[in-house]
C-alpha cells in the first residue's frame, strides 16, 4: 500500500508520528514509540509541514504528555478487566504493536482502509502481544456494524480511545459519536480522550505554520465533563497544562487557559458505572 493513496486528513497522522519519533529519541522521553520512524520512512516523509521548529514547539510536548497519559489510561483499563480495546481514527497509532497488553486482550483499529492497509503492510513483521482487528471504514458511515462484524462484543467491557479526533468534530457530531460509543459500552467500560480548544494564541501559531491546519478545527465538546455525564459516564478530566508541569515540560501559551484567551486543552477518561 502506497502512502499516496491516503487522503489529506489521513496524512495528518504522519505529523503526529514525527513528533512521537522525536520524543522517542529523547533521553527524558515520556513515551517510546519504536515504530513511528519506521512508518515515516516507509511513507518517504523526512520533514513535517511549515516551520519545523515552530511545529515542534507548539505540538511536541503536548503530544508527548498526551501519549503518556493515554497509554497509561488504556493499560489501566485492560488491567481492570476491559479486554477489548478500540482505537477510533487510529491513524499511525502503534499502540497495538508496542504496548504490553494483558493476555486475552483484543484490539480493534478503526480508520479509513488506505490508512490501515499502509500500517498493516509496514508493520507486518512486528510481533504483537494481542490480536489486532482492522476495521476499514469512514467514521461518518455505520462504523458500529463494521466493528461488530470484526468480532467486537457489546456485552463485554471495552476501553475506547478517542485521540486527536474531537477537535475535528462540531459539538453535535461529537455528541453523536459518544452516543454511539455508549450504546456499545457494557458496564465497566472506559473511554480516554484528548481535546484542544481553538483560541487566539493557537490560531496565530498554526497560521504561521500552515494556514490549512485551521481548516481541520471545529468546536468539539464545549465542556468534556458535562459531555461525558450526559451520556452516563463518570468523568475524570484534567488540564493539559497541569500535566505538562507535572512532567517538567514547558507549557506553550496556546495550552495555558490563563494566557490562551480562556481556551482549554483537556485530557480525560470516563467510566461506565457497573
Amino acid at each position: 500500500m502506497n502512502a499516496s493513496q491516503i487522503d489529506q486528513i489521513g496524512t495528518t497522522a504522519f505529523f503526529v508520528a514525527s513528533l512521537r519519533a522525536a520524543e522517542s529519541a529523547r533521553p527524558d522521553r515520556l513515551a517510546d514509540d519504536p515504530h513511528a520512524q519506521t512508518l515515516l520512512a516507509a511513507a518517504g516523509i523526512s520533514t513535517i509541514p511549515g516551520d519545523v521548529a515552530e511545529f515542534v514547539a507548539i505540538m511536541g510536548d503536548q503530544v508527548a504528555v498526551r501519549t503518556r497519559y493515554l497509554d497509561e489510561a488504556l493499560l489501566a483499563a485492560t488491567a481492570g478487566g476491559c479486554r477489548q480495546v478500540v482505537l477510533m481514527a487510529s491513524g499511525m497509532d502503534s499502540r497495538g504493536y508496542r504496548l504490553p497488553w494483558p493476555d486475552g486482550t483484543e484490539l480493534f483499529e478503526l480508520d479509513q482502509q488506505p490508512v490501515l492497509a499502509f500500517k498493516q503492510d509496514v508493520l507486518a513483521d512486528v510481533t504483537t502481544r494481542c490480536p489486532i482487528r482492522h476495521v476499514g471504514i469512514d467514521l461518518r458511515d455505520d462504523w458500529a456494524s463494521g466493528l461488530r462484524a470484526a468480532g467486537f462484543r457489546d456485552d463485554r467491557p471495552a476501553a475506547w480511545l478517542v485521540e486527536g479526533l474531537l477537535y475535528a468534530l462540531d459539538a453535535a457530531t461529537a455528541d453523536g459519536l459518544l452516543e454511539a460509543i455508549s450504546r456499545l459500552s457494557a458496564p465497566g467500560s472506559t473511554i480516554a480522550f484528548d481535546h484542544v480548544e481553538m483560541g487566539p494564541v493557537l490560531t496565530d501559531a498554526l497560521t504561521a505554520i500552515d494556514p490549512g491546519l485551521l481548516d481541520l478545527w471545529q468546536s468539539g465538546p464545549l465542556d468534556p465533563t458535562s459531555w461525558l455525564k450526559r451520556h452516563g459516564w463518570e468523568p475524570h478530566v484534567v488540564e493539559l497544562a497541569a500535566l505538562e508541569r507535572e512532567h517538567g515540560r514547558p507549557v506553550h501559551p496556546a495550552y495555558d487557559p490563563a494566557v490562551a484567551g480562556s481556551a482549554h486543552s483537556w485530557l480525560g477518561t470516563g467510566r461506565r458505572p457497573a
